[in-house]
């Protein structure tokens, strides 16, 4: 069974838990993990849920350019790697599990990217995983707000959303990707558009990684401008940042 843990396009937490607990009922299948955009935002325990396969990339929680993946194999995906007959070169994860105990890699590593990493982990570290969880959590509950005040729908549920990503609907009358032009051009400040049937039907606010306070309270004010210039005035202005400021204040 393979579940996107976090699922960027909409803004959705998946509950792996509940899913992991039906997979182990199962007794021979394995669960394997798009953890992407969750690592480093979200605490996912992987020995304590006993997850077999989880996979991550250095390009969203761990905030460095792409080139990098991280993958944790449990005992049970290791067996099932033994009897396996699909053919496999570059990503014959035995050969990486064999070379890592060496301290190498099988193939000619991205260098930069691991000095990248190296000075990532550091800040990291500095921050506290509990507190990295924290500020992820404290920014996603900043931007949910502020987008309500603005008297916009937000994609997903309150119980399922994302701590990395924020899906949003714009005004019915209004095209998303008009919204993500005028953020772009005027503010220099880049919103993710929705993809496939749903491009121009929302747009999505990051606050994965490296991302501050600041960051979203100025994407609110630019959201704001953008709104207004569109001709959409349901809300006050200042409304979302003074919302977003808020939930600032009090957490």
């Amino acid at each position: 069974v393979i579940i996107t843990h976090s699922e960027t396009s909409t803004g959705v937490l998946n509950d792996l838990e509940t899913i992991n607990s039906y997979v182990k009922a199962h007794g021979e299948a394995l669960i394997i993990v798009d953890a992407v955009t969750s690592i480093g935002a979200v605490n996912i325990p992987i020995d304590e849920l006993g997850l077999d396969v989880v996979a991550s990339g250095s390009q969203k929680g761990y905030m460095i350019p792409p080139g990098l993946a991280f993958v944790a194999v449990g005992p049970k995906a290791w067996t099932a790697y033994e009897t396996a007959k699909l053919p496999r070169y570059y990503l014959d994860l035995g050969k990486y599990r064999k070379d890592g105990a060496k301290n190498t890699t099988p193939f000619t590593p991205p260098v930069n990217l691991f000095f990248a990493l190296q000075a990532t982990l550091r800040m990291m570290q500095d921050e506290g995983l509990e507190n990295i969880f924290a500020r992820h959590q404290r920014l996603m509950s900043t931007t949910r707000a502020a987008v309500k005040a603005l008297g916009l729908p937000l994609f997903g549920p309150d119980a399922v959303a994302s701590p990395a990503i924020t899906a949003v609907a714009p005004p019915p009358e209004i095209d998303a990707e008009k919204i993500r032009t005028i953020v772009s051009k005027r503010f220099d400040i880049a919103l993710a558009g929705g993809q496939n049937h749903l491009k121009g039907k929302i747009f999505r606010i990051g606050h994965l990684g490296f991302v501050s306070e600041r960051d979203i309270l100025t994407a609110i004010s630019a959201l704001e401008v953008a709104l207004r210039e569109l001709g959409y005035e349901a809300f006050t202005p200042g409304a979302g940042v003074a919302a977003a400021s808020r939930v600032l204040a009090e957490s």
